[in-house]
């Protein structure tokens, strides 16, 4: 939304009820069928405590993901630890998963909590788990089906209650083929697997992900750049975006910098590139978008884009609240205001009987 870009949906009170509403992934990730597909599933796995294995190329949003199933769920209260297990050095990594006793080893000055304490009661993603080393695995493992671990250097067990996801960039089922990861870790946290499509398979994001990124970086460096011009959006749309969606974030904020009115072609440090179909083929830069009417702009498209996705989230907040105004400003992180100037400009009814 244009006026609210970074627009929250959170888990509050709101006079005597509970409204419970995931983090709005469309509005994060784009209005496209790949990213209504993710939210079906998020909704599907969120609120029983099966671990979930969440697939995709780096910069997908695999985090995003994740924190929608934690605050979807019914651990949303508890904490949400996020480790990454390709930042962490081997010699480290039981330390900090499952914390140490001082003087467990050299530089162990004082007993610490491992991110599995952190986490009891709520939400663990160990991200890139196939950095894992193998020797870790076989503990993650044990502490999986025993609900019990142990400190480096200790001899007590601790009980944690700690819901699982994990993340990664590669295909486990191919890691267990090539011995790099544990077989059997593998089938214990595979009760239920999301896979993010990587941005190239999902062009209709591309468009609204950069006006998105567009708005906050004209609040952040105080600018008005008003979009993209035409062959600024083709460029857009016909490179292959293989960082995805942190590689267009980036992208977009280096050409508002630098653009005073309209990104163009210019600011963009992009190549143009085929884009493979769903069979392996590409297509050329004229093909782009095939089925957009061709007396229709990339702009209006996107406007297009950007309106239809406000309404669906307006309308959805109305029949959370039942059409109550305020609660619904409250539940968009927006004002009053605002909520009444869209529910004229889109001509929506606050009427409960037509939700």
């Amino acid at each position: 939304m244009r006026e609210t870009p970074e627009m929250v949906m959170p888990t509050e009170p709101i006079g005597d009820e509970q409204y419970t509403m995931i983090p709005p992934l469309r509005e994060l990730m784009g209005p496209s069928d790949a990213v209504r597909s993710i939210i079906d599933q998020v909704n599907t796995v969120a609120r029983c405590d099966f671990s979930v294995v969440i697939l995709g190329e780096t910069g997908t949003g695999k985090e995003l993901v994740a924190r929608a199933i934690h605050h979807a769920s019914l651990r949303s209260k508890g904490a949400f630890v996020a480790v990454d297990c390709g930042a962490i050095p081997e010699t480290l990594v039981e330390s900090e998963l499952f914390g140490h006793e001082k003087g467990a080893f050299t530089g162990a000055d004082s007993q610490k909590r491992g991110k599995f304490e952190i986490a009891d009661g709520g939400t663990l993603l160990l991200d890139e788990i196939s950095n894992m080393p193998l020797g870790s695995q076989a503990k993650l493992l044990r502490v999986l089906q025993e609900g019990v671990l142990y400190r480096v250097g200790g001899t007590m067990g601790i009980t944690v209650d700690a819901r699982l996801l994990v993340a990664s960039n590669k295909d486990l089922e191919a890691a267990v083929a090539e011995a790099t990861f544990r077989g059997d870790l593998f089938y214990r946290l595979n009760e239920y697997t999301i896979r993010i499509p990587p941005l190239r398979e999902r062009r209709d994001d591309i468009v609204y992900l950069a006006n998105r990124f567009m708005d906050i970086t004209n609040m952040e460096l105080k600018k008005s750049v008003r979009g993209f011009s035409d062959t600024a959006l083709q460029r857009l749309l016909s490179f292959s975006w293989p960082g995805n969606v942190r590689q267009l974030r980036s992208t977009v904020r280096r050409a508002v910098l630098l653009a005073d009115d309209v990104v163009t072609e210019r600011h963009l440090e992009v190549e143009t590139t085929p884009v493979p179909d769903a069979k392996g083929s590409s297509k050329d830069d004229n093909e782009v978008r095939p089925s957009a009417p061709k007396k229709t702009s990339l702009n209006e498209m996107a406007r297009q884009a950007a309106e239809a996705t406000e309404q669906k989230l307006l309308r959805d907040a109305l029949r959370r609240t039942g059409g109550n105004k305020s609660k619904a400003a409250r539940l968009l992180g927006t004002d009053y205001k605002t909520i009444h100037l869209k529910i004229k400009k889109y001509g929506i009814s606050v009427d409960p009987e037509d939700f």
